[in-house]
This record gives structure tokens, C-alpha cells and sequence, in this order.
């Protein structure tokens, strides 16, 4: 499990890194010296992709093998996007401002901007899945989902099926929408400046809708985090306390953790949202040192916190927990905060 201690460090080192990677994009991100009529307004940094393509695919590896060793196929999402992510930094590194492939653009930023909606995907299926752990009353009352699609908890004013299939919808369709803001962006460049206008607003419309989704989605979260801390407080649980807030230390990780991925996903939509009210031309887009310290680098915390402790493993002995079965004891079995790294 990681420590706060820990929490910290992870942050630190990743706060360090972007100050090394912005100090070094600063020369050719903040005064340029060409003027590139293309679709890239700058010449990309090398250290600065191929590190964030690097931090990407090691996150999307390691991932996968927490699904491969879980069987987690709900999380696929997350290893995708990760991996997808790194290939558009990697993509970057072949970029030539004064000779843009149209392919290549269009690919890199459909990669960079358009991927991490799965990251979104999977906090919101990991928030139904948490309040079926935490509700005894939901479902088939072992901890797994069974019943109506419309069942409601206590804990959730909109129904824990219906969370991730409504929010996830709201994601691929963010995400077409701003495919196609990509294509038209890239096709206009300087040579048809109202394209290129088209595309930055519509890539405005599908990165503001993602947005508010997202902050409907924390409000949801915190609404069920306060019935349940109420819940517990009430029935003087042996649950309670043990924790922050008066929760499990379990439950308490897995909130904590989705607050803290929500912080940096909500930054880097609110740098998205003023980059696209900008403009093609405009200030942030013309400038890389943003795109890593606003964009890659708050993602990278965002998904980041899982790699120290794979919620799934946190749900189950929630699960239990809360139905007050006993612990599992074969060696094969989760055990209850095994760190993963």
C-alpha cells in the first residue's frame, strides 16, 4: 500500500521531472525563433516526448499485467489509453514543423489529446464497482453486481450500473467529437485558417463536455463518500474510524486515490478548455513546454496511483469486510494491503 510518505515522493519526483523537462523545452517552447505556417507550431522537444512516451508505456505494461494477474477486464481501458499515449509522445519525435505528414499529426494528436478519455472510463467504472463493495443491500449481497440494471444504493443518486455506461458513453462520444475537431484542425493548418478555426472550436465543444462530465461525476463521488461516512457514523460500524473521514483505511485509500486522479484530470481539462478558446494560434498551442506540464504531466499522476496499489485487491477485503466474512487464507488469494510496487 503506498504510504502518504510515498504519495509524496511520487509526486515530488514527477513535479521534478516537469521542471527539467519545462527548463529544457523553455528556449524553443517559449521563443521560438522560426515562424512555422503549418499545423505545429513548434519544433517538439526530444527529451521531453520520448521521457513522457517512456513513463506511458511503463504504465500501460505494468497495467496489464495487474489485469492479466487479476483478471480485470473491466480495467483494460486503462492500459490501453497509457499505451496509446505513449505511441502519440513516441509519434511526436518524427514531427517536423517545416515538413508536417498531415497522417502523422492527425495520429499524435488524436493520441495525445483524445486518449486519456479512458483513463476518465475507468474511474467511472471503478466508482460502481466500489459501491458494490461498500453496500451490503446492493445486489446479490456478496459484493459482485447481479440484479436490475436500474437497482438503486443508498449511497448513489444515480443507479451504480448505470454510472459507468452513461459516463462512459458521454466519453465516446467527447471522443468522436474530438477525432473529428482533430481532422479538421490538421487539414486546415495556415493555408485554410476557417477549417482550422472549425476544428479548435469543435475541439473546444468535445473537451468542455468531457469536462463537465467529469466534475458531475466527482459531485456523484463525493455525495456517496458523505452517505456513506453518515451510514457508518450511524451504525457505529467497526468499520468506522479506522480510517480518514471515519471510514476503513480501504475504502479510504480508494477514495482518496480517485480525489487525487480527479485533481489532475480536472487541471488538465481546464488547460485543454483555454487552449481550444484560444484558437489555432494561440498562446498554449503554440507552446510544448504547456502541453507537458499541463497535459502529460498531471496525467501521468492521475493514472499514476494506481501502479501502487491495484484497487480491485482493496475492493474485495472492502467487500468482505463490510459482510463481515472471514479473510481468505490461501497464499494465492488477495491479501489485504500487499503493495503491488
Amino acid at each position: 500500500m503506498m504510504s502518504a510518505r510515498s504519495l509524496s515522493v511520487w509526486a515530488c519526483y514527477t513535479l521534478v521531472l516537469l521542471s527539467t523537462v519545462s527548463a529544457q523545452s523553455a528556449p524553443n517552447a517559449t521563443a521560438p525563433s522560426t515562424e512555422y505556417t503549418g499545423p505545429l507550431k513548434y519544433e517538439p522537444h526530444v527529451a521531453g516526448n520520448a521521457i513522457f512516451g517512456v513513463l506511458y508505456a511503463t504504465l500501460g505494461v505494468l497495467y496489464s499485467s495487474y489485469i492479466w494477474k487479476y483478471s480485470d477486464k473491466w480495467a483494460l481501458c486503462l492500459p490501453i489509453g497509457a499505451l496509446a499515449s505513449a505511441v502519440g509522445f513516441f509519434s511526436r519525435l518524427a514531427l517536423d514543423p517545416l515538413d508536417v505528414s498531415l497522417g502523422l499529426y492527425i495520429l499524435q494528436s488524436l493520441l495525445v489529446v483524445v486518449s486519456p478519455s479512458a483513463f476518465l472510463a475507468f474511474n467511472y467504472m471503478l466508482y460502481g464497482r466500489l459501491i458494490t463493495a461498500i453496500d451490503p443491500k446492493f445486489g446479490n449481497g456478496d459484493g459482485k453486481a447481479a440484479g436490475s440494471r436500474m437497482e438503486k444504493s443508498r449511497f448513489s443518486f444515480i443507479p451504480p450500473r448505470v454510472v459507468g455506461r452513461t459516463f462512459v458513453w458521454s466519453d465516446i462520444i467527447t471522443f468522436f467529437i474530438q477525432m473529428s475537431a482533430g481532422g479538421l484542425q490538421a487539414a486546415g493548418g495556415d493555408d485554410n485558417q476557417t477549417m482550422a478555426e472549425l476544428g479548435d472550436k469543435l475541439f473546444l465543444v468535445g473537451v468542455s463536455a468531457q469536462g463537465l462530465s467529469y466534475l458531475l461525476f466527482t459531485a456523484l463521488l463525493t455525495v456517496a463518500l458523505q452517505r456513506l461516512i453518515a451510514d457508518r457514523k450511524q451504525n457505529s460500524s467497526g468499520l468506522a474510524g479506522t480510517g480518514w473521514w471515519g471510514l476503513d483505511r480501504n475504502t479510504t485509500f480508494i477514495a482518496n486515490a480517485l480525489y487525487f486522479s480527479s485533481i489532475f484530470i480536472i487541471l488538465r481539462s481546464v488547460y485543454r478548455v483555454v487552449e481550444f478558446t484560444q484558437g489555432y494560434s494561440g498562446y498554449l498551442i503554440s507552446h510544448e513546454v504547456y502541453l507537458f506540464v499541463l497535459d502529460a504531466g498531471p496525467l501521468v499522476l492521475a493514472i499514476g496511483i494506481w501502479a501502487f496499489m491495484w484497487p480491485t485487491v482493496l475492493l474485495d477485503t472492502i467487500a468482505r469486510e463490510v459482510r463481515q466474512e472471514p479473510p481468505h487464507t490461501q497464499p494465492s488469494e488477495r491479501n489485504d494491503w500487499v503493495p503491488l510496487v
